[in-house]
């Protein structure tokens, strides 16, 4: 299961998600979440992509870096830093941050950790277990969607129809419940990729649903930005272009053409900036 595009749709589409993985109430992370947006950004420099950037829009409030890690990656503390670093450096040096890993469970968490034991204690590298957090009865919408993403083939259905059956009640939103709903749909899609969309959306109920125009426009446009982001975070994972298109079931062609559009523009962007420019010599 490909969680990435899932995490990326969830805290853009829910940011007040994130700070209630910090602990904060619903209302603390709500008014917090606020001054804050979300960003995925890429570091073309480094080759490397955050799972998800929060600088805050009020001064005085430290950045959050988050790195969401299903797989082992003995590296990951040191790329986090790498992001924040690079982050600082190229936006303001003297800002406070906080780097936060939310691991889907502790096992996956690097066993040698001594050079970031001083940022632990000092709180400005946290650490989460996804399947270590409590379920909370009534959870809020994004937290409860955070947890769908650990449960079983068997359990996911059930749960997922519940969580829709609330989106229709509580979200006066159209935009925003058509975001919430679809994100279901597609932790569903992953979940059991033997079933079609159709069947899957018979199962949630989702016929009042995806009838409207404005799910249509947000299901393709969800659809495009999420093959994007799995398609270069993959690729600055050094993944041939052959390899992802096989991982992800997309055309061959289509990966090839996101990758060239991507170079293309960061190529573009350090021309304009005068990075890579050869210094002229001045006549003697």
């Amino acid at each position: 299961m490909i969680t990435d595009p899932i995490f990326y749709r969830l805290f853009e589409t829910s940011p007040e998600t994130f700070f209630l993985l910090l602990g904060m109430s619903p209302d603390s992370a709500r008014q917090t979440a606020a001054q804050y947006k979300y960003e995925a950004l890429e570091f073309k420099e480094t080759a490397h992509r955050s799972d998800g950037i929060f600088p805050p829009t009020a001064p005085g409030l430290p950045v959050y870096f988050l790195e969401v890690q299903f797989y082992p990656l003995p590296s990951v503390f040191a790329d986090l830093l790498v992001k924040a670093y690079s982050f600082l450096k190229q936006h303001d040096p003297g800002q406070p941050f906080c780097g936060v890993v939310l691991f889907a469970s502790r096992v996956l968490e690097p066993k040698e950790t001594l050079p970031y034991e001083p940022l632990f204690a000092a709180g400005l590298v946290r650490r989460f277990y996804l399947d270590e957090m409590p379920e909370i009865v009534n959870a809020p919408l994004g937290l409860a969607i955070l947890h769908l993403v650990l449960l079983t083939e068997q359990q996911a259905p059930a749960t997922a129809l519940k969580l829709v059956a609330r989106v229709k009640t509580e979200i006066r939103d159209e935009a925003l419940r058509t975001d919430l709903v679809e994100l279901i749909e597609t932790v569903i899609i992953c979940k059991l990729p033997r079933l079609t969309r159709q069947e899957i959306q018979v199962m949630l109920e989702l016929h009042d649903i995806r009838e409207t125009r404005v799910y249509q426009e947000a299901l393709e446009e969800g659809i495009e930005k999420e093959r994007r982001r799995s398609i270069l975070q993959l690729a600055a994972r050094k993944m041939s272009a052959e390899v992802i298109a096989e991982s992800l079931g997309l055309e061959l062609e289509m990966v090839r053409k996101t990758i060239a559009e991507t170079r293309d523009a960061a190529s573009g962007q350090r021309k304009k900036t005068g990075r890579g420019r050869k210094p002229q010599r001045t006549p003697d």
